[in-house]
């Protein structure tokens, strides 16, 4: 098994234990923590979440990156000097366009309600199907499907890289937009997707 793989392999057991984990009661746990503690919606992940959705335009289009890179990436394949770039590219961009489009189709199907309504209505009992758009994340799977291919391709670099979507999955956990289950299960999404177009990619 190679470094990269161990990798994913190790990003995997931690977003599978974390979703187990929040199903059977961390979920609940953490979110009344922010909410009574005061520290819910912490300046430094408003502003820092703000900041990511301006610089990758996702407050344009959840889609947008996705798009470009993967039309990048068949420019550059039709280029016989930048095809193994564009090979590259469209690996990334095929993961973060798939992330993005699986987490976010996957709300419409659990229902889920956002910890801040189902603190608002004190039912923990029906937050599931429930026409809400809580579980799985898509803040979650928009950027690790970025930044988890990123670490594929610069694996001198997995762990900084990998700092920015873990910054952004506790950002929505903090402020009661998301249970832990809720970006874990984005995690595993696109920790799957990632070693398959790894997989699919890798002769080329």
């Amino acid at each position: 098994m190679t470094a990269r793989e161990r990798f994913q392999g190790w990003h995997l057991a931690v977003a599978a234990a974390l979703l187990v984990a929040g199903l059977l009661g961390v979920d609940r746990a953490v979110a009344v923590y922010f909410h009574e503690s005061g520290h819910q919606g912490a300046w430094l992940f408003v502003q820092g979440t703000i900041l990511f959705d301006t610089v990758t335009g996702k407050d344009v289009s959840k889609f947008l990156l996705g798009l470009a890179l993967v039309i990048v990436a068949l420019v550059l394949l039709l280029v016989p000097k930048t095809r193994a770039v564009g090979w590259s590219t469209l690996f990334l961009g095929s993961v973060q366009l798939l992330g993005t489009l699986v987490t976010g189709v996957a709300k419409n199907l659990f229902g889920r309600l956002r910890p801040f309504q189902v603190l608002e209505s004190g039912d923990w009992t029906h937050a599931w199907f429930m026409n809400g758009n809580s579980f799985p994340s898509g803040h979650a799977g928009y950027y690790f499907g970025l930044f988890l291919p990123l670490a594929w391709l610069f694996p001198r670099w997995r762990w900084p890289l990998i700092l920015a979507p873990w910054f952004i999955a506790i950002a929505r956990v903090n402020a009661n937009d998301h249970f832990v289950s809720d970006v874990a299960a984005s995690m595993l999404v696109v920790g799957l997707l990632t070693l398959l177009a790894a997989r699919l990619t890798r002769q080329r």
